[in-house]
């Protein structure tokens, strides 16, 4: 999955890559790993989401729910993307084939 969006609240973009997509990083990505598997983000973005695994490990699914623990599965990372950090601006390879 690749995503791409802006964090309002640093005044940062952000890129985060999974799966596949790591193959194609540029320059300039942070290495996140957790319980075995391994995303690539942009430096701020890699900060914000080891403080959240390591301090508050929850990602919302949807608006209303549910909460679920924060891994870095691409489901629970685009949750965690769209409804704490927000400003998802670009899904290419969501899950369920969504983008």
């Amino acid at each position: 999955m690749l995503v791409t969006g802006f964090d309002d609240r640093t005044g940062c973009g952000y890129v985060l890559r999974t799966g596949p997509h790591t193959a194609d990083d540029g320059s300039g990505s942070t290495l996140v790993e957790n319980a075995g598997l391994t995303v690539l983000a942009t430096p701020e973005l890699a900060v914000a989401l080891r403080d959240a695994l390591a301090h508050n490990p929850v990602a919302m699914l949807g608006w209303s729910g549910p909460e679920v623990p924060l891994t870095l599965a691409d489901d629970v990372l685009l949750g965690w993307l769209t409804h704490t950090v927000g400003g998802v601006v670009t899904v290419e390879g969501a899950p369920g084939g969504s983008s």
